[in-house]
């Protein structure tokens, strides 16, 4: 029978709100929208691995929050990108100090990927580097035992490849398809 109290306690409440917004950001179109899209989870995600004692992963995800902000602006302001390269010390340094082993490999793993994911001025190559993020986040949340996480990254993979095969990201080359240098179209809504 399931223990409601587990199931509803705040860790894991705190989980699902991440896992909501972990849903969501996919279905978003335009880089900035799925930028701002992902701070809800980065936040919730914090708090939930914090209080699951998977230190590396909160303090990646705090520093998830500073770089998806810091990252907004590299579509607009190329000159702006110095700025988002200095985090990325900032971020190897914790997952030093916090490594604990496989959880954190799984999570340094995953916070690279996302690093070149937001560094992509295009929403494809955005997308890809977070198609392949998203399973290293999954690989965390099982060892952690976060069913949150695991949902979250589950469906956010499912969704995320759909909408890169919406746009036709794995047609073959020389189709009409969109390729790797496509810009980000604007659109802000999913």
């Amino acid at each position: 029978m399931l223990d409601l109290s587990v199931a509803l306690s705040p860790v894991q409440l705190i989980g699902y709100l991440g896992t909501l917004g972990g849903m969501v950001w996919p279905l978003f179109r335009g880089r900035v929208s799925i930028l701002l899209a992902q701070l809800t989870p980065s936040f919730c995600f914090m708090i939930h691995f914090w209080l699951l004692g998977g230190l590396t992963a909160a303090a990646l995800n705090l520093l998830a929050i500073l770089q998806g902000l810091a990252a907004i602006p590299l579509g607009t302001r190329p000159n702006f990108r110095i700025v988002y390269l200095m985090i990325l010390p900032v971020i190897a340094g914790l997952m030093a100090m916090t490594w604990t082993g496989w959880l954190s490999l799984f999570a340094a793993l995953a916070m690279t990927l996302v690093s070149v994911a937001r560094y992509q001025t295009g929403v494809t190559r955005f997308r890809l580097f977070m198609a392949l993020a998203l399973p290293c986040w999954f690989t965390h949340s099982l060892l952690i035992g976060s069913v949150p996480g695991m949902l979250s990254d589950a469906v956010g993979m499912t969704i995320n490849l759909w909408m890169l095969a919406r746009s036709g990201a794995f047609r073959p080359f020389g189709s009409k398809a969109l390729t790797l240098s496509n810009p980000d179209s604007g659109s802000s809504g999913p």
